[in-house]
């Protein structure tokens, strides 16, 4: 795990839990598996204060432990649960778009959680619900809880929510390590209705044999997280939830392989890659590189009915996926009209390529984009056939092209006639390895995201006094309003001088441009990352040649 990332889990860490977590999280991630005992010597905290920086780490998912040896626990850290933080607002913006408001709020309330029952859930999304009804004043009736258990089965249907792991725990009762599951469908079970009967006020008691305590798991002496054991008022509290976020991913993968497609073709395409999608869905494996094969017959049948594409219009349309587009779609049989699957890795291939063009565009301009093209098209190619081919003067290509090599979008591969490597009798071939810019790129990112987040926080903490200010008004403002005292609005309303209006203002701007910019950083990370996982896929060579072109 390179510097840069640390130093983004830190700014991460100390924004959402503090100084302490962030410190205990910082030192995880830089010496990885460390004991209770490890990380207070070399953190220099008090034991009290790791076991609570411990605590909330397991809690929020970042954070696993195992058993090394008897009586040893480890702890070990999830740089990506730590950095998938700045993605939190695009997985409930997700939610909302796909299931309404309510999803939202559920999705809201369990990222914050991380893990959490689903009773105590379906209350507070309840109560959330019916006090903005009230706030609002639409006269709208009140949101019963069954309304929410309705969505929470919806979103576990659409595996957005998933059940956590369970605890293995040793003869004094102590947790000792995570049981992974081996059937990765189990954790979509549907929850039983003693789940849920106590958040939707069922009467029903419990057998008399059940008992329903409130037992904690212990990790260490004072350490505790709340195991799988039920809390007191829960009836089958031994369950727990999270957000399961590689399905938000995929959802998010496929809405960039679509707009990739509407925006090379048109949106007749679009749907059709839609219905593709939506079809292998459940059906592949999340960590495939290919869908599953569809039909021709199984993708018309599966169109909206408020679609009228022809058969014979969606054949031609899958034809030209498979034949443009960069190969998104590959036609591997003749059954059932035509059998075709979708490729997940030339599409993030594909996608990937677009955004690095988009860098080379901004840093080197459009003469350096043309050489990158080149570049990539050619494979290797000797700094005298880059200009004639992106058709440019010499001397202008060969600062362009060293100014590329010198900040690593370019590679160079020497190839010597003699065992001296004399430089007159060598030839220098320059080439474009997709894998290596992707991670330089990558770091980038870090780095930048990183750096927004430092400018925010100062942005704020300069004008804290202001904002403090504006935040007091406003609450008297609200409570005139409320009380019916409108006249005195204006009087108080003049205590923050024009001045500061205008101050105000400006850093409400650049707080959004910076916010603005974070959202774009994780855009770019979540597309470079995608193709990265894809290439670390331990796929036949001769399909990763194929698809890379011996990048």
């Amino acid at each position: 795990m390179s510097q840069v990332k640390v130093d983004l889990c830190k700014q991460i860490l100390e924004q959402f839990y503090g100084n302490i977590v962030a410190s205990v999280g910082v030192f995880l991630l830089k010496n990885k598996a460390s004991t209770l005992g490890r990380i207070t010597q070399h953190t220099s905290l008090e034991q009290k204060q790791v076991k609570q920086a411990l605590c909330s780490l397991i809690q929020q998912n970042i954070v696993v432990f195992s058993q090394s040896r008897p009586g040893v626990i480890e702890y070990t850290p999830l740089p990506d649960a730590v950095a998938m933080r700045l993605r939190y607002p695009h997985y409930i913006h997700c939610a909302k778009m796909l299931f309404g408001d309510a999803a939202e709020l559920l999705i809201e309330e369990m990222l914050l959680q991380s893990q959490t029952d689903l009773n105590s859930t379906i209350v507070k999304v309840t109560k959330k619900l019916n006090e903005s009804l009230v706030s609002s004043g639409s006269g709208i009736t009140e949101v019963s809880q069954n309304i929410v258990r309705d969505k929470v089965m919806t979103l576990i249907k659409a595996r957005l929510i998933r059940r956590c792991e369970s605890i293995d725990r040793d003869k004094d009762d102590k947790a000792v390590d995570i049981i992974a599951t081996t059937d990765p469908e189990s954790l979509f079970d549907l929850p039983s209705i003693l789940e849920l009967e106590s958040a939707v006020g069922s009467k029903r008691h419990l057998p008399q044999n059940s008992e329903v305590s409130a037992k904690r798991v212990k990790l260490e002496t004072g350490l505790s997280v709340i195991s799988q054991t039920a809390q007191t008022g829960q009836n089958e509290g031994s369950v727990y939830w999270c957000v399961n976020v590689h399905q938000f991913h995929h959802h998010f993968r496929d809405q960039a392989i679509i707009a990739v497609v509407a925006r090379h073709i048109d949106q007749q395409a679009a749907e059709v890659i839609r219905i593709m999608l939506r079809l292998s869905e459940t059906r592949t494996v999340p960590t495939s590189p290919e869908s599953v094969q569809l039909s021709l017959t199984e993708i018309f049948n599966a169109q909206p009915k408020d679609k009228n594409m022809q058969k014979n219009t969606m054949d031609q349309y899958l034809k030209c996926l498979s034949e443009n587009c960069s190969s998104f779609v590959t036609k591997i049989g003749e059954s059932g009209g035509g059998l075709y699957q979708i490729n997940f890795m030339r599409a993030m291939k594909a996608i990937c390529v677009s955004q690095i063009e988009t860098i080379v565009l901004e840093r080197f301009g459009s003469k350096g984009l043309r050489m990158f093209r080149v570049l990539l098209a050619e494979k290797q190619v000797e700094h005298k056939q880059v200009d004639e081919r992106a058709m440019l003067p010499p001397k202008e290509a060969k600062e362009i092209l060293f100014k590329m090599f010198n900040e690593n979008f370019v590679t160079m591969t020497e190839l010597s006639k003699t065992p001296d490597h004399v430089p007159a009798r060598t030839l220098y071939f320059f080439n474009v390895n997709l894998i290596q810019v992707s991670r330089m790129l990558l770091e980038k990112c870090y780095k930048a995201a990183a750096n927004v987040m430092i400018r925010r926080q100062k942005c704020m903490s300069d004008n804290k006094r202001l904002l403090d200010k504006q935040d007091r008004v406003e609450a008297i403002i609200s409570n005139l309003v409320a009380e019916g005292a409108v006249e005195q609005k204006e009087e108080i309303e003049q205590m923050v001088t024009p001045s500061e209006r205008a101050q105000l203002q400006k850093v409400g701007e650049a707080t959004k441009m910076l916010e603005l910019s974070e959202i774009q950083l994780d855009n770019t990370i979540f597309i470079l990352e995608t193709f990265l996982s894809y290439m670390v896929q331990p796929i036949p060579l001769s399909k990763k040649k194929d698809i890379l072109g011996d990048v």
